[in-house]
């Protein structure tokens, strides 16, 4: 069972501009260390859309290589991916993989990709199968709803990231008729609601790791208004970064650099709010988020 916190790490990049695996890998050691049970690589935060090809491939084998055999590895992958090349290249230093599958406007390439990699023999008991489910906040309409008609893709997946309602996608679940296990994005927003219908861990960013961990145990512990609590603590952040997606890509990347004393350096795709009035909120949240980071 996929459960827990799996935090999808940021991408930084060196004065060059070459993607900075050294800072990757500090990430995966952080996370790991403040109560992570995984990683997730190349989602929508991490800015996985600005990177090539072959820098994806770099980042998924570094990442292998180097995270614990008994750690989640989640790869968010996009309609041009290599499903199967990302499979080889994870497995072959480690016994498996989830890969999350973006659905976006047109779902026709995705679905194809599933079923490409589901009759791929050698890959149906190390390769995990899951969806990222996020109409509104990426271009697409698909929905749990939308898997009624795709019986076999049900069968394959065994796990899903939701990013919308959280009482329409309980409906749309109940009615599918299948227990998948759920994990829920949006750094982390309205986890309470999705715990309440069943989630079993969160994809936020890295510096939501050892707040959010002490929730899920909270939850699991059946200690809910312990949770609650502490979901109150931490709520007001992760609204002010889910603002768009360019704020918590930005505010996550400088608490995360502040935090394990890393160059924060430009995004490859900046988002334009660079100057004196997003740092002094940086500024703001780095100390808050260092209240709840602290348990406070």
């Amino acid at each position: 069972m996929l459960r827990g916190v799996i935090p999808v790490l940021y991408s930084y990049y060196a004065k060059s501009g070459a993607l900075d695996l050294d800072a990757h890998v500090r990430q995966i050691e952080w996370v790991m260390s403040r109560g992570a049970t995984g990683v997730t690589l190349l989602g929508l935060a991490s800015e996985g859309a600005a990177l090539t090809q072959e820098e994806r491939k770099k980042v998924i084998a570094r990442t292998a290589q180097h995270l614990p055999a008994s750690a989640a590895l989640l790869v968010t992958t996009r309609p041009d991916d290599d499903l199967h090349d990302i499979a080889r290249i994870a497995l072959e230093s480690r016994g498996d993989l989830g890969l999350i599958v973006q659905i976006g406007a047109d779902p026709a390439p995705s679905i194809a990709q599933i079923r490409a990699i589901s009759a791929a023999p050698s890959f149906a008991a190390s390769v995990e199968i899951g969806l990222q489910l996020a109409p509104g906040l990426i271009d697409t309409a698909f929905s749990a709803a939308s898997l009624q008609s795709l019986p076999d893709i049900v069968q394959r997946v065994s796990f899903l990231k939701a990013e919308y309602n959280s009482i329409e996608l309980d409906t749309h679940l109940k009615a599918l008729g299948k227990t998948f296990d759920l994990l829920v994005g949006r750094n982390g927003q309205n986890f309470i609601d999705y715990l309440r219908i069943g989630a079993t861990g969160v994809i936020p960013g890295p510096e939501m790791t050892a707040p959010l961990t002490a929730i899920v145990s909270d939850w699991m512990a059946a200690r809910h208004e312990e949770a609650v609590a502490r979901y109150g603590t931490v709520a007001a952040y992760v609204d002010f970064a889910m603002q768009d997606l360019d704020t918590v890509i930005d505010v996550g990347r400088a608490v995360t650099a502040r935090a394990l004393d890393l160059n924060r350096g430009t995004r490859r795709q900046p988002s334009g709010r660079e100057g004196p009035s997003f740092e002094a909120a940086v500024e703001f949240w780095f100390s808050r988020w260092q209240q709840f980071e602290a348990g406070e």
